[in-house]
């Protein structure tokens, strides 16, 4: 019987592993380097990332920023990809080969671009290009997902490279709340765990009476 109980309890183990999935970003809502009372400062480095110039990163309006700049989607503080100009971020993940990821982020125009220019990025996983987002100066902060991701590395290198505006490069491309995690199993899959639970359960069940009786 001890050891049916061990089979259940790992199982639902397994089960609740695929519910609550690990985090693979370091500072995704880059909170991480308190600007302290600035609106906004350089930095050479950011904890977790890494970038082509220099990192930019900014308060939201309600948190000390500056007045008509957006709030952070998610904290106090969030990445401006076009610092002194336009730039790449990137991080290194660990992941899994044959393991399906899910990337989702949050991206603004900024609304003082000259000429209501648009914000434009690129994401790329490991190389391939994953999409391009555009957005306006006053769209806010817009949520992006990128699903089935497949890992065929144990190091994946995440990047986000802004293409514009190219006539005003030190304007825009807001980047928040970054986030990588592996992606849940189908329902199906725990219908099956589930019903491997009720049969362990219920063998354990029928044992136990056979030994009483």
């Amino acid at each position: 019987m001890k050891k049916l109980n061990t089979a259940i309890v790992a199982t639902a183990l397994l089960l609740a592993s695929g519910v609550s999935k690990a985090e693979l970003i370091v500072n995704g809502g880059f909170e991480a380097d308190s600007i302290g009372s600035s609106p906004w400062t350089y930095l050479s480095s950011v904890t977790g990332w890494t970038s082509s110039g220099t990192f930019e990163i900014q308060k939201g309006v309600d948190a000390g920023g500056l007045s008509g700049f957006n709030s952070a989607y998610e904290g106090t503080q969030y990445l401006e990809l076009n610092s002194t100009g336009l730039t790449t971020v990137s991080q290194l993940l660990n992941t899994t080969i044959g393991e399906t990821y899910t990337l989702s982020f949050a991206f603004s125009g900024r609304p003082d671009t000259p000429s209501a220019l648009k914000s434009v990025i690129e994401v790329y996983w490991d190389g391939a290009k994953l999409g391009k987002v555009t957005a306006n100066p006053t769209s806010g902060w817009i949520e992006i997902t990128f699903e089935d991701i497949v890992a065929t590395s144990t190091s994946t290198l995440l990047s986000f490279k802004s293409l514009g505006p190219v006539a005003a490069p030190s304007y825009g491309s807001y980047l928040d709340a970054v986030s990588v995690v592996a992606a849940v199993p189908e329902p199906s899959t725990y219908g099956m765990l589930a019903l491997g639970l009720g049969v362990i359960g219920f063998v354990g069940s029928r044992k136990k009476k056979q030994l009483s009786a």
